[in-house]
């Protein structure tokens, strides 16, 4: 997957009803991509490239891993267990990410 393909589906996947009043910024250091911050405001979506000075959380991974979370077929806990996953910061924000970009893509 590369970066562009990223970017359209996790816009594609976003529910911005989930979102609700959240006011967050998720820094995504990728293996396999260039990194990422994503900023939910109040159910709207911003993603930029690079990193960003102060995340609300640090999401590590590889693409593939972090699309499998988000489609609830990666278990969140056996994730990190098993280090496929790494998380600093808030982890309740990093809970919701299924939440967040569970969405079904439509065609």
């Amino acid at each position: 997957m590369d970066d562009e393909q990223l970017i359209d589906r996790l816009h594609a996947r976003f529910d911005p009803a989930a979102a609700g009043d959240l006011v967050a910024v998720y820094q995504f250091e990728l293996s396999d991509v260039e990194d990422y911050y994503v900023t939910i405001d109040h159910g709207s979506l911003d993603i930029c490239p690079g990193t960003h000075t102060d995340p609300s959380v640090t999401i590590a991974s590889d693409t593939a891993s972090l699309m499998k979370l988000v489609k609830k077929e990666l278990n969140a806990m056996q994730a990190l267990l098993s280090g496929r996953v790494k998380v600093k910061g808030d982890i309740g924000l990093a809970s919701r990410l299924p939440k967040l970009f569970g969405k079904s893509r439509t065609a």
